[in-house]
């Protein structure tokens, strides 16, 4: 930590001397740098206020325009913002450096110089150093409630992913798993069985039928001379 403030302080001492008041010989640079950023709403609201105003009181501003050009010396002097002289704001600088000087002189004597007066002082007002050490308990009052709260709202919503997100993707897996294994066992038990049965009849069928047609015209010639006696006979005896 103090490598940072050590940062930061050099930077704090480079934008002080940019800003060196005109009290005592500086331009005071930064002292107007962030003011359009505050007055450029009030500037604007003003601005629309006195349109209409203007235009009602054109006659009056121009009867008093004599007026108002003999106090244009005293409004140049008093009609600004007010500042303080050169001597309460160098007074008020000395005052600044000495509380600042009396500060480090106090610490290098309490923590370098003698430090059991600090441990003294330390077990005479414990609650206060206590307090003070810990920082008015800000970081412990920062992470019960914003730390906490993010963290235990990431575990809600880890939580939540967890059996409502993926308990719905994984269920939705399993019942398409379980589906897809009754629709393969109804393609292979009904369908496929179905399809295979008629195949097997027509194969048992043929077996038959490729005794009988054998190809050869002798045994074509054989089977019609049979027929034809069995006809003649029926022929025969049913006359």
């Amino acid at each position: 930590m103090t490598f940072p403030l050590m940062a930061l302080a050099v930077g704090a001492a480079l934008v002080g001397f940019v800003g060196v008041p005109a009290a005592i010989g500086g331009s005071n640079r930064i002292e107007h740098f962030l003011e359009p950023a505050f007055t450029a709403s009030v500037h604007a609201g003003a601005s629309h206020a006195e349109a209409p105003a203007a235009a009602e009181h054109a006659p009056a501003a121009a009867a008093e325009h004599g007026e108002a050009a003999e106090h244009g010396a005293a409004g140049e002097h008093g009609g600004g913002e007010a500042h303080a002289p050169a001597s309460v704001e160098i007074g008020l600088m000395v005052f600044s450096l000495l509380i600042a000087a009396t500060g480090i002189a106090v610490a290098y004597r309490f923590y370098v110089q003698h430090p059991e007066i600090s441990e003294g002082l330390a077990e005479r007002f414990a609650g206060p150093h206590r307090l003070l050490t810990n920082k008015y308990y800000v970081d412990e009052a920062y992470d019960a409630t914003f730390i906490a709260g993010t963290m235990g709202s990431g575990r809600g919503l880890w939580v939540v992913d967890r059996k409502v997100v993926d308990g719905a993707v994984n269920g939705t897996g399993k019942l398409t798993v379980i589906s897809a294994w009754f629709s393969s066992l109804t393609d292979r038990t009904v369908v496929d069985g179905a399809v295979n049965l008629v195949g097997w009849i027509a194969q048992e069928l043929s077996y038959w039928f490729r005794r009988v047609q054998t190809g050869l015209v002798q045994n074509y010639a054989l089977l019609m001379l049979v027929g034809i006696f069995m006809f003649v006979s029926v022929y025969l005896i049913v006359r």
